[in-house]
């Protein structure tokens, strides 16, 4: 009896491995773009975002991945008072590789609330985007 339940534990736990292994394969983006961003900022510092993007298509691909810095209330553009002067890169990969970029910027020193980060990556027609709100604080 022992023998049996054991059997029929093991078949259950490779019958779900097998699942969420294909699972997880089916959900994966054909694009994706991958960044750790700060959490915040201070007025005046400068930082280089590294940015990693990796498609799961299947042959060598060129795309591009562009890079705009807003203002979060008024959603304008905001990539010249940051010094934004990389905001358009071009790539190509293989599938499964990873492409690594930086892009520099710097947050002036009389700015005043958050700004918000806009990464898009584009591959023919696939497209793969990343927004993100940061706040900005004054350095004590």
């Amino acid at each position: 009896m022992n023998l049996k339940m054991n059997s029929r534990f093991v078949f259950c736990i490779l019958f779900c491995c097998i699942f969420f292994a294909k699972l997880s394969n089916a959900q994966q983006k054909p694009l994706s773009i991958h960044l750790t961003t700060p959490s915040k900022m201070y007025l005046g510092e400068s930082i280089k975002l590294k940015v990693q993007v990796k498609h799961q298509l299947t042959k060598e691909q060129t795309g591009h991945i562009q890079f705009a810095l807003f203002n979060f209330e008024t959603k304008k553009s905001v990539d010249g008072w940051f010094l934004n002067f990389f905001p358009f890169q071009y790539f190509t990969t293989i599938s499964n590789e990873i492409f690594e970029t930086e892009f520099p910027f710097t947050v002036p020193n009389d700015y005043k609330g958050k700004f918000s980060i806009e990464l898009v990556a584009k591959v023919d027609s696939i497209t793969d985007s990343i927004h993100i709100d940061i706040p900005t604080y004054i350095k004590q």
